[in-house]
């Protein structure tokens, strides 16, 4: 089995943690990750679970079916 800090966003990390915060304490939370250029998804792995190899996946194939339309005559 890989190890822990390799596994993202797999059926084996299936779980939701939710927590509340106040707006301020949310934008410095999101601007500390993105100065690590960083999610806040994986930010939290890196700070809060210790994995410091955390790191965000290339976003996935775009669902063209979803994209606007071009307005016609």
């Amino acid at each position: 089995m890989s190890a822990a800090g390799s596994i993202h966003r797999s059926r084996e990390r299936s779980v939701n943690v939710a927590f509340r915060l106040s707006p301020d304490d949310r934008a410095e939370l999101r601007r500390r990750a993105a100065e690590q250029g960083l999610s806040v998804q994986a930010y939290l792995e890196r700070v809060a679970l210790g994995r410091p190899d955390a790191k965000d996946l290339p976003p996935g194939p775009k669902n063209h079916a979803q994209e606007p339309l071009p307005m016609t005559g």
